[in-house]
């Protein structure tokens, strides 16, 4: 098993930030926007130092918690000081993006790392449907022709015209060519049915976050049948969870940590009645205001932080990741480390603790 660092390059101080989405431009400060960037990308370095295979960077808009509004740029910068880790844009939303542009940016970045890059489809989730005015009802369909167009523009080596339902091209001839041929290994982000289908159809691998190990399992096993009926079966690297992590040095004190934190700091909140009105729009379904439930499990979509996926020493640690491993086939760990009320000396320790105590023993599995 892998471990790929998440890194969502978080302002430090995130902890002072109101419990709604998006953060006001108020709370912005220059220069610690800029230290914390430098944070960001010194925890990067620090992880592949430390045995991590991957870092990881995902598109977020309007937010300080993960502040990677156009990932392939970070990863970019993260590139240049991180020279053996894969390099995972896990993912670019492509409901939201021209894909045409979005291939030219992966393959512009598989050239810079020298064939490093690791491509992410993702539809993202509902707050981001209001980022650009996208019709939410229209996101399913966007994302499915959007990966047919970005697959097309990175492998075929002649300029070609695309007339789909959502977008419209004279030509299309992307340059650079990926320097992994015939295109870098793609992620699909997805626990929605079409979507895996279309993973397994095309060979490509499955991602999957914040979830709990039996809800997983379901999505990998239609996954795998279907890969199966399309007559081929996934490798480890390509069936990815992301969760969230805390790791300390005893499970007392990670329960003492997250005892301490208080009120909106935990960042476990439900998302708010706009984002889910945006939710049920997606789906066909009706919203009523009244039917709202604190803590609903539409996911991490109020941008204040997922819930905690592993938590405790290294041993619990430990326990906790072979169980994905053994019930779902997980290869790749895709961690987050930057929690509510963790700053960025934290995170580096650990880290630290995560490659020296966790690391060496989950490679084995």
């Amino acid at each position: 098993m892998k471990a790929s660092y998440f890194g969502p390059m978080g302002y430090s101080q995130r902890h002072l930030f109101p419990t709604t989405w998006p953060i006001p431009p108020s709370y912005h400060d220059p220069e610690t926007s800029v230290q914390s960037y430098q944070e960001g990308m010194e925890e990067c370095e620090f992880a592949e130092e430390m045995g991590f295979e991957w870092v990881s960077f995902s598109e977020h808009h309007y937010s300080g918690r993960i502040a990677t509004g156009n990932p392939a740029v970070m990863a970019a910068a993260v590139a240049e000081r991180c020279k053996k880790a894969k390099i995972a844009i896990l993912g670019q939303l492509l409901p939201l993006n021209n894909p045409v542009r979005a291939a030219e940016e992966l393959a512009m970045l598989d050239n810079i790392t020298n064939g490093r890059v690791i491509i992410g489809f993702l539809r993202g989730t509902p707050n981001e449907d209001q980022v650009y005015t996208m019709n939410p009802a229209e996101g399913r369909g966007r994302l499915l022709e959007g990966m047919d167009l970005v697959i097309k523009a990175l492998t075929e080596p002649e300029p070609f015209s695309w007339e789909g339902r959502y977008h419209q091209f004279r030509t299309v001839s992307v340059w650079p060519r990926p320097v992994q041929q015939p295109m870098p290994p793609v992620i699909v982000a997805t626990r929605s049915d079409d979507s895996i289908q279309y993973a397994a159809a095309h060979g490509l691998g499955l991602g999957v976050s914040f979830v709990p190990v039996d809800q997983m399992a379901k999505v990998v096993e239609k996954y795998v049948g279907w890969c199966r009926d399309a007559g081929w079966q996934p490798q480890p690297d390509q069936i990815v969870y992301r969760g969230s992590i805390y790791v300390a040095e005893t499970d007392k004190k990670a329960d003492e940590w997250l005892a301490g934190l208080k009120g909106p700091s935990r960042g476990m909140a439900g998302p708010s009645s706009v984002v889910r009105a945006v939710a049920a729009a997606r789906s066909g379904e009706e919203f009523d205001l009244r039917n709202i439930i604190a803590g609903s499990p539409t996911g991490d979509v109020s941008g204040r932080g997922p819930q905690l996926s592993f938590m405790g020493g290294p041993d619990t640690i430990v326990k906790q990741i072979k169980t994905f491993h053994d019930q779902c086939g997980a290869g790749v760990m895709d961690l987050f480390f930057q929690q509510p009320g963790v700053d960025h000396g934290e995170v580096m320790k650990e880290i630290e603790l995560f490659g020296r105590e966790v690391l060496p023993r989950i490679k084995e599995f």
